[in-house]
């Protein structure tokens, strides 16, 4: 039958041909494709090839800050596992996690997942502290405790690293919400200073349960990128580096709710507490300006030491190319109006000298890099402060003493803390008031004159005595024109 088929005409035989091309065509439209699953990657884009990439090689998924005795680390892991099998995971921890969490890497479905623990060991190797060396891949991906996956939101983040390289990529979490805040670092005043930007999408520093992605190379750049508390010490160094975060559309989803009792909320608070302690001290951070105007004070109290040593020449902090610490300042300006108010009560004439009085025609405040605060007092007046002959610590706490050597007084914040105001006596002989048996390198006898009448001027919050004419005074004191080279010269003119 083939034989007489093949056999036949032309015609036939095309009409046969055609039929069955007809046939296979419609079974193409109508059947799916039997193509293999394509593997999840980013979306494509034109500009950036390698963003079609897939994630798993493209990022390592890291988890810093949890609590061991309460968290959702496993849970949040095998979200990841599940979604992308061969994407690395690393878990980074204070120390050996204690309870153990409930898996085991040594299981052939978890061989990505490392648990890296920073708690000292004897038989390591400085590598071994180091997370930075378990990463191989561009982007790491720092996730939140309690979170779950999702690949459409991964997408769009490593589309919006990929489109701006030098950003770090924020992802909320669950129903957290995000608020973009601008970060300022005063090292010079010890100070952080954080501002809201309620409708930026390019920040400093987020605030609110979020994921970041950032590249790797960036991390490498940073002195501490892994430390706690998380993740506002790596905000801080970001910072400082000039890179900045973007927020990310999408959200990834919450996992199980974790600190839900009043004791485990406070454990963890305090926590938090002292790893900021911890790293503001590293920092030299003494004052943080928060975003809704409150300071918090993290340097010295009545109760505890200063936050500078004793000065031998120039103060260390000076050596270190920094101000008065401002908590060291604020209770110098506590000391100041408290000595000044005792000297005004007991009718004693006193006024502000040199650095003092430079410091309130400058700023009308104590100079920023000011050791103590200097007040001059008529020698006839001391025996009119009680406080001055008898000694001790008042009523108030503030400790008053005489110096063992030579005829000045001292006034200390507390027996502690000794943040200090120091009274110099004056006695006059032939119009020209002299230092009454004491010497400090930038004092020296000056007229009488400047003295009759007292003048009056702002100083760290108040009004406070002056010598009336006070740029001559200062001339008379620091050299000629000493306000313009105050002005220039900084802490140079008191400690070249």
């Amino acid at each position: 039958m083939l034989y007489r088929l093949f056999r036949g005409r032309l015609t036939f035989k095309f009409y046969i041909a055609f039929s069955v091309l007809v046939i296979i065509l419609i079974c193409c439209y109508l059947l799916p494709p039997m193509y293999p699953i394509a593997p999840v990657t980013v979306a494509p884009n034109a500009l950036h090839p390698r963003s079609s990439r897939h994630l798993s090689k493209l990022m390592t998924v890291v988890f810093r800050q949890f609590e061991d005795f309460e968290n959702d680390i496993a849970d949040s892991v095998q979200s990841f596992v599940s979604a992308f099998p061969n994407m690395p995971v690393v878990v980074v921890s204070e120390s050996t996690p204690y309870p153990p969490f409930p898996f085991s890497v040594t299981n052939e479905t978890l061989r990505n997942v490392k648990v890296l623990s920073l708690e000292l060991k004897l038989s390591a190797s400085p590598q071994d502290y180091n997370p930075l060396a378990q990463i191989s891949t561009e982007y790491v991906l720092f996730v939140p405790d309690s979170t779950r996956v999702s690949r459409r939101v991964l997408q769009l983040a490593m589309a919006a690293a990929v489109a701006n390289p030098t950003h770090a990529i924020a992802v909320g979490v669950g129903n957290s919400h995000l608020t973009c805040l601008h970060v300022q670092w005063n090292y010079a005043d010890w100070t952080l200073h954080y501002s809201k930007d309620a409708s930026g999408k390019v920040c400093d520093a987020v605030h609110g349960q979020h994921a970041l992605l950032v590249k790797t190379a960036i991390l490498q750049k940073l002195p501490q990128p892994f430390a706690l508390p998380f993740t506002e010490a790596l905000y801080l160094q970001t910072t400082v580096k000039g890179v900045k975060v973007q927020l990310s559309d999408g959200k990834l989803g919450a996992g199980r709710g974790v600190l839900k009792t009043p004791g485990a909320k406070q454990r963890a608070s305090r926590h938090m507490r002292d790893y900021r302690v911890a790293l503001y001290k590293q920092l030299g951070v003494k004052a943080v300006i928060r975003e809704d105007g409150r300071v918090q004070w993290f340097g010295c109290k009545r109760e505890t030491q200063r936050c500078f040593p004793a000065v031998l020449g120039t103060p260390s902090y000076v050596v270190s190319g920094r101000h008065t610490p401002p908590c060291c300042r604020r209770n110098m300006r506590r000391v100041a109006a408290h000595v000044l108010h005792a000297l005004s009560q007991a009718g004693a004439r006193c006024w502000l000298e040199t650095t003092s009085l430079l410091g309130a025609v400058m700023r009308g405040d104590i100079l920023p890099w000011a050791e103590y605060v200097e007040i001059g007092i008529h020698a006839m007046d001391v025996s009119r402060v009680s406080w001055l002959s008898r000694g001790g610590a008042d009523a108030d706490g503030y400790v008053w003493e005489r110096a063992t050597k030579g005829h000045y007084y001292r006034v200390a914040y507390s027996a502690t803390n000794r943040v200090y105001v120091l009274i110099l006596p004056f006695a006059p002989r032939n119009g020209t008031m002299w230092p009454a048996d004491w010497v400090l390198a930038h004092q020296r006898e000056f007229p009488e004159r400047h003295l009759h009448p007292l003048a009056q001027i702002t100083f760290a919050g108040r009004q406070a005595s002056a010598p009336n004419d006070a740029r001559a005074f200062l001339d008379i004191k620091l050299g000629a024109n000493a306000l313009e080279r105050g002005d220039k010269l900084g802490p140079k003119l008191l400690y070249p």
